[in-house]
């Protein structure tokens, strides 16, 4: 039985369901508060988007991030918290035109590709109510989706990318005894605890970490490269 789609607000740390944290991040009393005294410190003010991301039902972030930092930024942030493994190739997809990595648009130079550098701000992409695809490895692809749900005027200090509210890590039962599984199975998919681990058929050497990301199970990945800034009490 898998777990709810529920996480917890970085500012106030009340818990909201996945489908409801974007409308309590937009009147969370602890989070304007936060805002309007980064704004008294006196710093330079400028454009910050909140964009949410989604990786199938289970996994999504709300972030903000500076409207002029770059795609390749937001490429580089999406691969440390939730993708890396290989250094696989990515791409965006913004309103039909494709902004690719650099090493893909260098190995189809010559191709006719209607496709773009990453090295674009996002204030010249994207605006309010934009969404945008994702793909991360183009074989053993990872598909994401984001949304942006608002520009503001403000200073995120000393944060590059802030991360407001991610899904909690959800519960998957093992297929074999019905208890928490720590492992997921490359060849079969099975999710697997580790008491169940030796009796697997498909063997140990198959097995990968149960992680909070929409690339478990997929190619290698063993989790995160990079670490929260903030630990939910």
């Amino acid at each position: 039985m898998e777990s709810k789609s529920e996480g917890i607000c970085r500012f106030c740390l009340k818990k909201f369901s996945g489908a409801g944290m974007g409308r309590h991040l937009s009147a969370c009393k602890t989070r304007q508060g936060k805002n309007a005294s980064e704004l008294k410190a006196g710093r330079k003010k400028y454009k910050i988007y909140h964009i949410k991301i989604s990786g199938y039902k289970y996994y999504w972030l709300h972030i903000e991030i500076p409207g002029n930092a770059t795609l390749d930024d937001l490429d580089e942030f999406l691969r440390g918290i939730w993708l890396e493994c290989c250094g696989h190739m990515s791409s965006f997809t913004i309103r039909g035109v494709k902004y690719d990595d650099e090493r893909l648009l260098d190995e189809f130079s010559d191709w006719d590709m209607p496709s773009q550098s990453m090295n674009k701000r996002l204030y010249s992409v994207l605006k309010v109510k934009d969404g945008f695809s994702y793909e991360y490895d183009f074989g053993s692809t990872t598909y994401l989706e984001g949304h942006v749900l608002a520009v503001r005027e403000g200073n995120l200090g000393k944060d590059k990318i802030r991360i407001l509210a991610r899904n909690n890590p959800y519960v998957f039962e093992c297929d074999h005894c019905g208890k928490t599984a720590t492992n997921t199975c490359l060849e079969c998919e099975e999710f697997v605890c580790d008491q169940c681990l030796d009796s697997h058929a498909c063997g140990e050497e198959m097995m990968l970490d149960v992680v909070n990301s929409p690339r478990m199970g997929v190619c290698g990945y063993g989790g995160p490269d990079m670490i929260d800034d903030w630990t939910p009490k």
